[in-house]
């Protein structure tokens, strides 16, 4: 059964989800049961896994679905209908309550940055042994889809990560769960705690310079800087640009070189001046034993 996706507004993972809760409640998948896989899921529906991954968090919240680590996800014993537990709450007029997105999906109400989020939600994963230590991340491509951000985000997300020595990363394979430390060992390279030194003096740096703004006129600081950081860094391009031609044409005219003395008080172009000092320099070498 292919989602509606072209049809239906609502976003891949809340079709998926909404699919899945009737098939449960429908007794197509009873208490204790295994659920399909997540690519088979993703095959039934025509989405990704990583959307059915999205779908089942959101059955998890309501108590419908429960996973087992290494096993898959199973029909929770209390979803027998619309009064199992956890389901959403019902209010006067007939509609649920609650919130709109599943545990996963940033917030627009939540004033810190889409990166930060993603690497609690991250860092929340690890934690509760979803992904154990040896274990490998989800690729950015994957945290993208999740989460609906930009790749950028994604990267910026397993860079804090890394930063608090939670994850690694091997080129050309991805990025893993870090073992526990011993007692008293470090678990990664002494320059990342360094850096994380130097992010926490910054950050009380930052606290000291701004404790007298407030929020808002943090965040209007913050939108002034972001657009004069875009004109600067755009006129740094242009000129970059714009010196890198002239110097190719000063190259090709032969006007790199300075004078070749300084009393030169010569009328001859810097090129008659360059091709004296190769002819000179080659009856020198074929006065050489």
């Amino acid at each position: 059964m292919t989602l509606p996706l072209d049809e239906d507004s609502r976003p891949p993972y809340l079709q998926a989800a909404g699919a899945l809760r009737d098939a449960i409640l429908t007794g197509e998948f009873t208490s204790g049961e295994r659920l399909p896989s997540a690519n088979a899921l993703g095959e039934r529906f025509g989405v990704s896994s990583s959307t059915v991954q999205n779908a089942l968090r959101v059955l998890k919240q309501e108590g419908l679905v429960y996973s087992q680590l290494g096993r898959g996800s199973f029909v929770s014993s209390t979803a027998s209908g619309s009064d199992a537990p956890g389901a959403p709450a019902a209010d006067a007029d007939g509609e649920e309550s609650g919130p709109d997105w599943p545990a996963d999906v940033i917030r627009n109400d939540d004033g810190r940055p889409p990166y930060v989020q993603v690497a609690d939600f991250l860092r929340r994963d690890i934690a509760e042994g979803t992904y154990p230590p040896g274990s490998q991340l989800p690729p950015a491509r994957e945290i993208q889809e999740r989460f609906q951000v930009a790749n950028s985000t994604a990267q910026n997300a397993y860079r804090r990560l890394k930063q608090e020595g939670l994850v690694y990363s091997v080129k050309g394979r991805g990025v893993f769960v870090r073992q526990a430390p011993e007692p008293g060992k470090h678990h990664g390279p002494i320059t990342n705690y360094l850096l994380r030194e130097e992010i926490a003096r910054e950050a009380r740096a930052a606290a000291a310079d701004f404790a007298d703004l407030t929020d808002e006129e943090l965040l209007v600081r913050e939108a002034e800087l972001d657009q004069r950081w875009v004109t600067i860094r755009e006129e740094h391009q242009r000129i970059f640009n714009e010196r890198r031609k002239v110097k190719r044409e000063t190259s090709r005219r032969g006007l790199f070189l300075p004078p070749l003395h300084d009393d030169d008080d010569s009328d001859a172009s810097p090129r008659e001046k360059l091709e004296a000092a190769l002819a000179e320099s080659k009856k020198r070498r074929q006065k050489r034993p």
